[in-house]
């Protein structure tokens, strides 16, 4: 095999790995962003730990979050990982204060 041609493989393989997982990472990351930039107060949101709760105070990069009545956490807003709405309440057990123990 010429070195060209080996050259070439490498070359694809790299593209190839930059179009699985390099591009689809950053396209999430800027989703994120954009989603944690829009937060407004009153929000219910999501947090990385999987805490549910609603904006209280957002200041530059941190928020003030409600996760039961009268208990209100300070967190960095990039805990930030989803905001709920009607339908994503449905879609997770506790975000309406379900008991996720419950058996139907």
């Amino acid at each position: 095999m010429s070195s060209a041609l080996q050259y070439l493989v490498i070359l694809v393989a790299l593209l190839g790995f930059w179009a699985i997982v390099v591009r689809p990472t950053r396209k999430r990351q800027r989703e994120a962003e954009q989603m944690q930039s829009a937060l407004v107060v009153g929000d219910r949101v999501l947090m990385s730990a999987g805490v549910f709760g609603t904006l209280k105070e957002i200041n530059d990069d941190r928020v003030k979050i409600e996760i039961a009545p009268g208990t209100v956490i300070e967190a960095m807003r990039q805990v930030v990982i989803e905001k709920q709405d009607d339908v994503g309440r449905a879609e997770h057990p506790l975000a309406n204060g379900g008991d996720a123990t419950e058996e139907d």
